[in-house]
């Protein structure tokens, strides 16, 4: 993958992750109040979100995929449990925030998977 697909492909997460925070973060703190704990974490999805950055230079060297991996799910681990520990969300929200990552990476990377998965 170029440099130029590569950029495409984080302008499309980008976009969709803040798109998803519109929809499951702000929306629902419109409707309900600040203090809710069920909207979408954006610490989470913006973590998935500068974490999948990240995967660009890492995916260069194989040898460094699995620590990469390791250090992902530390962090995305730490931030979510300072999250409920500071009572800002709760799983419900931790879990949407996960959802709105996940979902811009899939469709960011659509091309790649759709041929990958299958049921």
């Amino acid at each position: 993958m170029n440099k130029k697909e590569e950029l495409k492909h984080i302008i499309i997460a980008g976009f969709v992750t803040i798109i998803g925070l519109i929809i499951f973060k702000l929306i629902p703190m419109y409707l309900y109040g600040k203090d809710i704990l069920f909207d979408a974490s954006a610490h989470i999805a913006i973590a998935i979100f500068v974490l999948y950055i990240g995967w660009f230079f890492i995916n260069k060297n194989k040898s460094w995929k699995l620590p990469y991996f390791i250090l992902s799910f530390f962090v995305l681990t730490i931030f979510a449990l300072q999250r409920i520990v500071t009572q800002n969300h709760n799983d419900i929200g931790l879990l949407m925030g996960l959802f709105v990552g996940v979902i811009s990476i899939t469709i960011s990377e659509w091309k790649y998977l759709h041929n990958k998965i299958r049921f």
